[in-house]
């Protein structure tokens, strides 16, 4: 069984305690939550390139994988009871104009390269990050503001582990 504390920082996340109800902030996580790139689209892209790497000479990749899939899926969690501290719906999808538009499947990027994959994930995280910053600048609420900082420093040791299997295997 893969060990998943290995692809998170050893810091607790900040609980969820916020100043009230707000619609527009649950509206803006939702996008990392279950948007094109998200939590939700992180967690299935990882555990498909897991699966697609399992019996192949890249054991150590899906290994990794997995294990961050993992980590992201408790990101998506702790995003999800975000939304709904916030008043919202933790569906999986965005409001955009005042229209739902559900998660898909075509997020996932189904690459079959291995190299490929990797350099899509480094790309992928540095994307969350960006996402998640602007975020930050938007949310005028400290609690939030450090949960998203503590989710920040997982994706960060991502886009690290990813470039360093990168480095040893292509």
């Amino acid at each position: 069984m893969c060990n998943h504390t290995k692809y998170s920082i050893n810091q607790p996340y900040p609980p969820i305690i916020i100043k009230g109800k707000n619609s527009e902030y649950a509206r803006l996580i939702s996008h990392a939550y279950a948007g094109v790139v998200s939590e939700l689209s992180a967690s299935t892209q990882y555990v498909y390139q897991h699966i697609r790497l399992f019996r192949t000479k890249y054991p150590e990749i899906s290994e990794t994988l997995i294990g961050i899939s993992i980590v992201e899926m408790h990101h998506l969690e702790i995003l999800g009871e975000l939304i709904v501290a916030l008043g919202g719906e933790p569906k999986y999808g965005i409001s955009k104009k005042n229209k739902f538009y559900n998660w898909t499947s075509k997020f996932v990027d189904y690459d079959e390269d291995p190299e490929h994959m990797l350099f899509n994930d480094i790309q992928y995280e540095l994307d969350a990050i960006e996402q998640y910053n602007k975020i930050i600048s938007v949310i005028d609420d400290n609690s939030i503001k450090k949960i998203i900082e503590r989710i920040i420093m997982d994706e960060k040791l991502h886009v690290k582990i990813f470039k360093d299997l990168y480095k040893k295997y292509f």
